[in-house]
């Protein structure tokens, strides 16, 4: 017994060039798949791309090539600062559309389709970071030196963006978080008119303050505690394996909507992660009694330092990351002919296996069993074919 459930992101006319629906899959088994389906063809696709690297610097001038030469329609949007590297030779690259720098974000949240990462993970907490509203598909490339949110090896790039302009493919949305910076009088601070996004965490430390920071996390309204501390993270379940993880917080699976507190280095021995249910509203100040201000990063970008009287508000984002999963409808194959097989569904459970190690035992150097040898054997194979990039002329 299955039921379809369309579920329609804000992606109106003035956010999206071509709006698109996904919908959302029910089947009896707790398997929830998002459907990406396009209402017009889409028409605009911005590339970005890990900076100063040359294997990244050759994908980028594949990628323009071949959607250049494939669909000759489509719009190829690149940062200001990323085209003149690659006007020249050895590139001579085509005609690609630059956004004016002075009006980057309205350009981008106004006539993006889909948006393609070509880098590591940084790359695509960048990329989101220009879309502060509605999100397009983002569809990425492992090209850095984790890739845990970058789903695909660059191999099958050509495969894997048919799938997508097409609108044959599945998405994961991935709860971002909402900051917003305010006053003692509960105004805004003048230099955050609006909510910052956050894809990974807010993170509130001492920085290079001497002295431990001390704040006060109310929650609905309700004092949740006090906390004394070099820091306080607040991170969403694709955040949970970056910093929360390396400073002792669970693993959260990323389609799991949740705020996950997690503490970092607490003078209480007894002050655990918490998960906090995505419709929490949460405040955090300093206390009067702190001697030092609080430096507050979003996603590793330091934006504001709390004074005594600020606060800062938190909370789930009505704006999610729609991110393409690996190919998972029926197995195809590349220009190579090689097959490309379903493994959505895997997606999550390869990665805290493959590059996080996941409950692996110190015996034969942390290989344990037939799933490791298979991972090691794939991303060897992926890693030596990936290298293998056509050069231009």
């Amino acid at each position: 017994m299955r039921a379809d459930i369309l579920v329609v992101l804000d992606l109106d006319a003035s956010a999206i060039g071509a709006r698109s629906e996904i919908t959302q899959t029910v089947a009896s088994e707790p398997i929830h798949e998002h459907k990406l389906r396009w209402l017009q063809r889409p028409r605009t696709c911005l590339i970005v791309k890990k900076p100063n690297d040359a294997k990244t610097d050759q994908a980028f001038y594949n990628v323009i090539s071949y959607l250049s030469t494939e669909y000759a329609d489509l719009n190829i949007v690149v940062e200001p600062g990323t085209a003149p590297l690659f006007q020249s030779p050895p590139f001579d690259m085509p005609v690609v559309h630059l956004t004016p720098p002075e009006s980057a974000f309205e350009e981008y949240n106004r006539t993006v389709d889909f948006a393609i990462a070509l880098g590591g993970d940084g790359t695509i907490l960048h990329l989101t970071s220009l879309f502060p509203t509605a999100v397009p598909p983002i569809i990425s490339f492992s090209l850095g030196t984790l890739g845990f949110l970058l789903p695909y090896q660059f191999q099958h790039y050509k495969v894997a963006l048919r799938k997508v302009i097409d609108g044959d493919v599945t998405l994961l949305l991935r709860m971002r978080l909402a900051c917003g910076f305010y006053n003692s009088d509960g105004t805004r601070i003048n230099k955050f008119g609006n909510d910052v996004p956050a894809m990974n965490e807010v993170y509130l430390g001492r920085g290079r303050q001497p002295h431990l920071i001390q704040l006060k996390v109310e929650v609905n309204s309700e004092m949740l505690t006090s906390v004394v501390a070099d820091g306080l993270i607040f991170a969403t379940g694709t955040g949970s394996t970056a910093y929360s993880l390396s400073a002792g917080g669970p693993i959260v699976h990323p389609s799991l909507n949740c705020i996950l507190l997690t503490p970092v280095s607490p003078r209480s021995l007894s002050f655990r992660s918490i998960l906090l249910p995505h419709s929490s509203n949460i405040q955090v100040s300093l206390t009067p009694h702190t001697r030092s201000n609080a430096e507050v990063s979003i996603d590793g970008r330091a934006l504001h330092i709390l004074q005594k009287g600020e606060y800062i508000k938190i909370d789930m984002s009505k704006y999610p990351i729609p991110c393409v999963n690996r190919l998972d409808a029926s197995p195809c194959t590349d220009d190579d002919g090689d097959v490309v097989h379903a493994s959505a569904a895997r997606d999550w459970v390869r990665d805290i296996n493959g590059m996080l190690r996941w409950n692996q035992s110190f015996r034969s150097g942390g290989e344990v069993g037939h799933f490791d040898r298979d991972v090691d054997e794939e991303e060897d194979g992926e890693s030596e074919e990936a290298d293998e990039i056509v050069k231009p002329v």
